[in-house]
């Protein structure tokens, strides 16, 4: 089940650690904005983003996933039209974070993004039952509490041990 406004707006206070904003409620779902765009580990207010290029940005918004509810992020019609993609992975119970999103420019022109602008939305959905593992209580959560972007996190000895081996193969070749 769907959360709708008014449960949206009843239960911010479990899902929400700071950004909330009453106004920013939709029928079904909740606007997020941009805090700053991530570039050499410092936020920027503003990027202009060239053909095919992606970046990251950091919300407002921080959350604090309630046990019950998962968050998904949606992109906005308006940023699709503008020629936006916009990516972020689903928010599980127990998961406390700023929102990062990917932000790719898929147009021929440059399209510059700014601090305080609307870039996607969460939708929140109800889950059955309470998780017997929220996100919060697993020992590898490697995006939890995470409060400056951490890249790759727990997962760049993976990348590494992956790149080296397409390094290996691309020599053999």
């Amino acid at each position: 089940m769907i959360l709708v406004d008014k449960s949206i707006k009843e239960r911010s206070g479990e899902i929400f650690c700071e950004g909330y904003a009453e106004k920013y409620v939709n029928a079904i779902s909740y606007d997020l904005h941009i805090k700053g765009v991530i570039c050499d580990d410092a936020l920027k207010d503003s990027y202009t983003l060239h053909p095919g290029e992606f970046i990251f940005v950091q919300t407002r918004e921080m959350i604090h996933m309630p046990k019950d509810l998962i968050g998904r992020i949606g992109e906005k019609n308006s940023r699709i039209r503008q020629g936006l993609s916009v990516a972020g992975p689903h928010y599980y119970p127990g998961h406390k974070t700023y929102i990062y999103l990917r932000i790719q420019n898929i147009t021929c022109a440059n399209i510059t993004i700014r601090e305080n602008d609307s870039i996607a939305q969460i939708i929140f959905e109800q889950l059955e039952s309470v998780p017997e593992k929220a996100y919060d209580e697993q020992e590898d959560a490697s995006f939890n509490d995470e409060y400056q972007y951490r890249g790759l996190a727990n997962y760049w000895d993976e990348y590494e041990a992956r790149t080296e081996e397409l390094k290996k193969a691309n020599e053999s070749l």
